[in-house]
């Protein structure tokens, strides 16, 4: 099965960043750039580095000049390289995968949590808990809140989702009824 580019060259970095000692300092600035470079404005930025009329020495001056010294060494000439290559398109590619890697080996589940109403700290913990009870892993949580659940809990994480919200519940009931008056 081929490698998709995102794996090829989030791979790379991985293993230099391992071997080098830097992991969490090179994750903690890629997923700095790559937040910063979603934000309207500076998602041109990205444009600019993707773009086939400029070269690649002027976009890795263009780097330099913006991030030198403001990121993580390794990771400057890393992406210096991706714009030189034409992948710079392909950054959040790269950057997805290299999370899934970062966690890995941090044994880290990020965990997504769906509530009507902002989670009280108590519920919060005994999410974390629970969850980390059952995957063996450490929890990272993001919240949401969506009104439309009513009530309930939708909790994701990888591929997986576990939907006990009061909408999902009414709508099956809803299905139900139908179904048996159909």
């Amino acid at each position: 099965m081929a490698e998709t580019i995102g794996k090829i060259y989030s791979t790379a970095l991985f293993e230099l960043c391992t071997e080098q000692g830097r992991l969490d300092e090179v994750y903690a600035d890629l997923t700095q750039f790559c937040e910063l470079t979603r934000d309207g404005e500076c998602a041109e930025y990205i444009r600019f580095l993707a773009s086939p009329l400029i070269s690649g020495r002027e976009k890795a001056e263009s780097l330099d000049a913006v991030f030198g010294g403001k990121m993580e060494g390794l990771l400057l000439d890393f992406l210096c390289l991706v714009t030189e290559k034409g992948r710079a398109d392909r950054l959040d590619e790269i950057y997805s995968e290299f999370r899934q890697m970062y966690n890995d080996s941090k044994n880290i589940l990020e965990v997504t949590a769906v509530t009507a109403e902002p989670l009280t700290d108590e519920l919060r913990k005994r999410l974390t808990d629970k969850m980390a009870k059952s995957t063996g892993r450490n929890i990272v949580l993001t919240e949401q809140v969506d009104k439309s659940l009513i009530g309930g809990i939708v909790v994701r994480y990888g591929n997986t989702e576990l939907d006990s919200s009061v909408k999902t519940r009414l709508d099956k009931l809803k299905a139900q009824i139908t179904n048996t008056i159909a």
